[in-house]
C-alpha cells in the first residue's frame, strides 16, 4: 500500500506503526487514556492491566513461579506478597483440610 517508503527491517516484529516502523514503548502508554475515552471504557491506569493479567492466571491455577517469571519479578516472594491473596481456592482446601481433622477427632 505505501509501496517503497513501508520499512522492512522489522517485519518479526507485532507493534509497527503504519510505514513498518517501530512504535516507541512509551507510546501506548501515553495514548491509553485516550484509548479509554474513545470507547467509554472505565479509567484505569495502563499499569493496572499487568495487575489483571496476573490475576486471571493465578485465578486459572498457573503456578505462582511461572507468573512470577512473566512479570519479570525478581524474586517469588515479590510475586507472593503482591497476589498471594488471590488465592482463595488453596486457602479453602487448607481449611476443609483442618475441618476433616477436627471432624476425625470428634469421631473418636
Amino acid at each position: 500500500m505505501f509501496g517503497k517508503s513501508y520499512d522492512l527491517r522489522f517485519m518479526d516484529f507485532v507493534c509497527l506503526d503504519q510505514l513498518g516502523r517501530l512504535i516507541r514503548p512509551s507510546y501506548v502508554t501515553q495514548h491509553f487514556s485516550d484509548i479509554i475515552k474513545k470507547y467509554g471504557l472505565r479509567k484505569i491506569r495502563y499499569h493496572d492491566l499487568r495487575h489483571t493479567m496476573a490475576s486471571i492466571l493465578i485465578s486459572h491455577d498457573v503456578p505462582l513461579i511461572n507468573v512470577s517469571n512473566f512479570l519479570e519479578h525478581s524474586d517469588i516472594s515479590t510475586t507472593a506478597n503482591i497476589y498471594a491473596h488471590l488465592d482463595k481456592a488453596s486457602k479453602q482446601v487448607s481449611a476443609d483440610v483442618i475441618m476433616g481433622i477436627f471432624d476425625d477427632k470428634r469421631e473418636e
